[in-house]
Parts: C-alpha cells; sequence; structure tokens
C-alpha cells in the first residue's frame, strides 16, 4: 500500500479488492479488522480531496501534503448552491476558523456520526451555517479521518485521537516525500500527470532526471532509470484500481476496443476508465468485467477484446472467492 501511495477508497469493496489483489492470502475480515479494530489502516480524504486507505502511520503525511497543496482559505467560502437547490450563505475567512476550531474541540477521543459532529459545532459557533454544516459535504472534515461505520452511517474521529503515535509533519517536507514516492510508482511521469493525480508541484522540489518516452518528455528520480522486465500477466482490477487513477496517459493503457466498452458501459459514459472494471493482460487493459454477489457466490463475468488464457482468468477468480470467502464462479462472453 505504501508503494503505491493509498488505495482509492471511495467505495469500500473496491478498496478491499484492489487489496486482494496485491496481498496474497489476505481475506476482507483481515481489511476490516485492520481498519476498525486494530486501527493500522485508516480511511481519510487524501488524494484529490477523496477517499483513500493508508497505513496509520503515514496518514499525518498524506494530510500534510494535502494541506500544502491546497494552501488556506484567504477569503473563507463562497456561497454554494447545493444538489437539492438550497443556497448556502458565504462563510467568511473568521468564520471558517471558528468552525474549524469548532470541529476540533468537538472530540474527546469517541467517534462521531456526521450528524453528531454539526450538532457539536453548531452549539459551540451558531446556526448561520448549520444548512452547511448538515449537507453532508466535507468541507469541514477534511483533516479528519473515519472511524467504523454505524449502519449505512460513517462515523469521524480525529486522527491524533484515532491513531497511536501521532505527529504532525511540515507540510514542505511532505509534499516531497509524495511526490518522490509518485514518481518512483508511476514515473515516467510529467507534472501535468501528478496535477491529475495529486496537485500543482514543480518537479524541481527534488532531484529528477528528464528521459524519453515514446517522442515525449517525461521525468523521473534520478538513477531511477532501470526499469523491470516486461512479464506476463492477467489481472481483473477493480472499479478505481490505483494503477488506473495513477496512469494518467490513459490512450496508451486503454486501447480503442476497450475504449468502445467503455463508452458503452453505464458508469463509463461519466466517469471515463476510472469507474469501471478491467481485464488487464500484460499491463493494458484488454476487456471488462462485472461481479455478483449472494450469499454463497461470487460470479464474475469477464468480456475479453483480446485473447487471454481461461485459466489465467480463473486464478483471479479464485483468488477474489478465497478473500470474500465465497464459491468462485467465472462465466467468459
Amino acid at each position: 500500500m505504501r508503494a503505491v501511495g493509498g488505495v482509492h477508497a471511495q467505495v469500500q469493496a473496491s478498496a478491499e479488492l484492489q487489496l486482494a489483489g496485491r496481498i496474497d492470502g489476505i481475506t476482507q475480515q483481515d481489511v476490516r479488522d485492520a481498519l476498525w479494530r486494530d486501527r493500522t489502516l485508516v480511511k481519510a480524504w487524501t488524494l484529490r480531496g477523496t477517499l483513500h486507505l493508508h497505513p496509520a502511520e503515514e496518514v499525518s503525511l498524506w494530510l500534510a501534503a494535502r494541506r500544502a497543496v491546497e494552501g488556506e482559505s484567504p477569503d473563507g467560502l463562497k456561497s454554494w448552491l447545493d444538489p437539492k437547490g438550497v443556497v448556502h450563505p458565504a462563510v467568511s475567512p473568521d468564520e471558517l476558523t471558528e468552525i474549524q476550531a469548532a470541529v476540533w474541540d468537538s472530540f474527546d477521543g469517541r467517534t462521531l456520526l456526521r450528524d453528531e459532529l454539526a450538532t457539536e459545532v453548531v452549539r459551540r459557533v451558531g446556526k448561520k451555517h448549520e444548512g452547511r454544516l448538515r449537507s453532508g459535504f466535507a468541507f469541514f472534515t477534511d483533516q479528519l479521518v473515519q472511524g467504523p461505520p454505524q449502519g449505512n452511517k460513517i462515523t469521524l474521529a480525529r486522527p491524533d485521537q484515532w491513531i497511536d503515535g501521532w505527529q504532525t509533519l511540515a507540510e514542505g517536507a511532505a509534499v516531497r516525500e509524495v511526490l518522490r514516492r509518485y514518481l518512483w510508482a508511476y514515473g515516467p511521469a510529467r507534472p501535468v500527470d501528478f496535477r491529475a493525480w495529486f496537485g500543482d508541484v514543480p518537479f524541481d522540489v527534488l532531484d529528477v532526471e528528464e528521459v524519453d518516452v515514446e517522442g515525449h518528455r517525461a521525468f523521473v528520480l534520478a538513477g531511477d532509470t532501470e526499469f523491470p522486465d516486461l512479464q506476463r500477466t492477467v489481472r481483473l482490477l477493480p472499479e478505481y484500481d490505483v494503477y488506473v487513477m495513477g496512469f494518467r496517459e490513459r490512450e496508451h493503457l486503454v486501447p480503442e476496443r476497450v475504449r468502445e466498452q467503455v463508452a458503452g458501459h453505464g458508469r463509463g459514459r461519466y466517469e471515463g476508465p476510472a469507474g469501471v472494471r478491467f481485464l488487464l493482460v500484460d499491463g493494458v487493459t484488454a476487456g471488462l468485467w462485472e461481479r455478483k454477489k449472494s450469499a454463497r457466490r461470487i460470479e464474475l463475468k469477464v468480456a475479453p477484446v483480446r485473447k487471454a488464457k481461461r485459466a489465467d482468468i480463473e486464478r483471479e477468480v479464485e483468488r477474489y472467492g478465497a478473500f470474500l470467502g465465497l464459491e468462485p464462479v467465472l462465466m467468459v462472453e
């Protein structure tokens, strides 16, 4: 997980399958125990302000780096029309500072439902921005982490109370470390790629080396110019897999025939390659797949557009079945 810069976790099932595909022998219960019992994994709003899983000892790094690229809000928050058509008034800089302090003061070592937190904040600062606080959007929770869910509702916690040994890190050093990890995992890459993945940071904050990638400029960490030989692989990637999210030159990753599949897919029409599940052959997308879970079975339907050995696909299906503790069933269109 450290090597890939965290695991995208807006969809918990996707995050779990990303881990299943990368760590041999783990189970779904192992992941949930690490999150909610042992607290060795933590879910927080980090890359692009979206939920990711990180090792607990690294959450401070990612939150500090996010603060570095987002900066302060010297003008507060503008008035906002929410998806229900309600206009929420602007939040002044002083009001925003007061709300952020009230959020922090509302915790006493326990986790809170979002609505419980909003109630505590309103009790401290008044009702002027109550509608915005209860809107469900994370404008005032971005430096918090998630605790164990209560039914279908999330709970929130202060990271310094939830994570043992919490240390606040310097923002400049944190963002340099995040860039270093990105180039090591996903390079060669361009500044525009990192901007889309995390934020606008000049590459000259690190010692980097320019390389030519099929006629265009890209960068790697200085000295990191030895690349492993390509290996023949077949993988089933869940939606929002970090391999796709980190690979920003997606025209190379998704050939034309697969792009046609994505365009015809319900989520693909709106979210593009990020929102679909890919069959990956030798590092390049080669089709789509879907899953259907019942009490005892997990059915995976795979639609390849290029040849892949059924035995290789079956190994991936069996991996997911073992992770979920369900009987795996493969159907190939």
